[in-house]
């Protein structure tokens, strides 16, 4: 059962990470935020990396946290 969870925590987690990072390429126009785009690429790739990284991380742990409590809560009323 805990090889269970960890895997789903894991999925879970990675998911998210892909989500946001998704969203944050596809809804902001970056190049207008840096003064020289074409000398900054690598270092907004790896803001934008580490950004994902953890929005992604906190959204799952909050998802899977609401899960947590759920599942107490029904299992308490039982």
């Amino acid at each position: 059962m805990e090889l269970l969870s960890s895997m789903v925590t894991l999925l879970s987690h990675m998911i998210f990470i892909t989500m946001v990072h998704q969203l944050l390429l596809n809804t902001f126009d970056w190049a207008k935020f840096l003064k020289s785009p074409q000398e900054n690429v690598g270092r907004l790739r790896v803001f934008l990396i580490l950004l994902s990284i953890g929005l992604g991380y906190l959204v799952s742990h909050f998802m899977l946290e609401i899960i947590t409590v759920c599942q107490t809560i029904f299992t308490t009323l039982h």
